[in-house]
């Protein structure tokens, strides 16, 4: 008997709610907000998903319902009245509030760490080695510390030679014999140096590129930034437009021979699949979007652009007769608490507007 009596309390409690997510008329009536992640529900002043949010309800707040309109709630708000998802309401109270996943892979990655700095040791004898990218024209973050919660220090291109003093259980504590700049890398995108890298071409212009005979690449440089030529060979040029301001963000531009693509014209040729295979290769414990775009020679772009509060990484991916060209938009890590603006991807953005491939004679 017992039971049977929970059973039709519970029926009682649910069939309601039923109701009203049914877009059944239901009474006016106390709810409660009940999100899925445990973050505060939207008020809005219309009954559409737009740029119309009034205010904020709490987790577990009660809220007085007033009438339902197919999968929206009119609720009480101050002297009128607003809407709310009826998806997030429920008729009784929550217990327990759900764990926000991204905070909770935050503490896992934290975590995780806490015991990378555990496991640090120096090596007998430093030793070289060298960035191995995930795709030809990629470059692959340094750290402050051993996590991708630490800052970005720097972004080494694919080739760029690193001379390993530490390291950590999966990461190399290294230091940069051209700029001196020191830092963690993750290991898995690195191998030994077996033989000093070529001497750099420093005559080389980024203004007029000759990629290995196939096509010149020519570009304006943007105004307040100098040309500085990282890495020359015949399948590789990475090139760097350093800022005259220490505030402005610097850019990486690199244009590599990739087997992947080499017979495809240009990005707008690739599949869908093949799309998605280049977005998996961003994997430098990195949170990024994407997004595509076209520059004013109809050439297609893919950006990604890193997320979260001190998100200050963008990269804009291409291709050209098998080539692959990427341009990357990042702050110098000593330039403290700067985020990329809107502005400065713009920036980028006509940059590669006014890049053009000019194949050879």
């Amino acid at each position: 008997m017992k039971k049977l009596l929970c059973l039709v309390i519970i029926l009682a409690l649910l069939l309601p709610a039923a109701a009203a997510m049914a877009g059944g008329l239901v009474g006016p009536g106390t709810m409660f907000v009940c999100t899925a992640n445990g973050k505060s529900l939207n008020v809005r002043s219309t009954p559409r998903i737009e740029d119309n949010i009034i205010g904020h309800l709490k987790y577990g707040a009660k809220v007085h319902v007033s009438e339902f309109q197919g999968d929206w709630c009119v609720i009480d708000w101050g002297d009128t009245c607003a809407y709310v998802q009826g998806r997030f309401l429920q008729w009784y109270e929550p217990q327990n509030k759900p764990q926000d996943p991204a905070k909770k892979e935050k503490e896992e990655k934290e975590e995780k760490r806490k015991k990378e700095i555990a496991s640090e040791k120096d090596v007998d004898e430093p030793f070289m080695i060298t960035v191995v990218a995930t795709r030809s024209t990629g470059f692959i973050n340094v750290r402050k510390g051993p996590s991708s919660l630490d800052k970005r220090v720097e972004a080494c291109p694919d080739g760029t030679p690193l001379q390993v003093n530490g390291e950590t259980d999966h990461w190399y504590r290294v230091s940069n014999p051209k700029n001196g700049k020191e830092g963690y890398i993750y290991k898995e995108y690195t191998k030994l140096l077996p033989s000093p890298e070529k001497p750099v071409d420093t005559e080389t212009q980024l203004g007029t590129l000759n990629v290995n005979g196939a096509f010149t690449l020519q570009c304006k440089l943007p105004e307040g930034y100098k040309p500085d030529v990282l890495i020359s060979k015949s399948s590789r040029i990475v090139g760097a437009l350093i800022p005259e301001d220490a505030k402005k963000p610097q850019m990486l531009l690199t244009v590599a021979y990739d087997e992947m693509f080499s017979d495809k014209e240009r990005l707008n040729d690739l599949t869908d699949e093949e799309i998605e295979t280049l977005k998996a290769s961003f994997t430098d414990l990195n949170d990024v979007e994407f997004s595509e775009m076209e520059t004013s020679h109809g050439t297609k772009l893919l950006m990604a652009k890193e997320t979260g509060e001190d998100a200050d990484f963008v990269a804009f991916v291409s291709l050209y007769k098998g080539y692959s060209v990427e341009f990357v938009l990042t702050h110098d890590a000593d330039a403290e608490d700067q985020t990329l603006t809107d502005e400065q991807i713009q920036m980028c953005v006509d940059f590669l507007s006014d890049l053009d491939f000019v194949p050879a004679a």
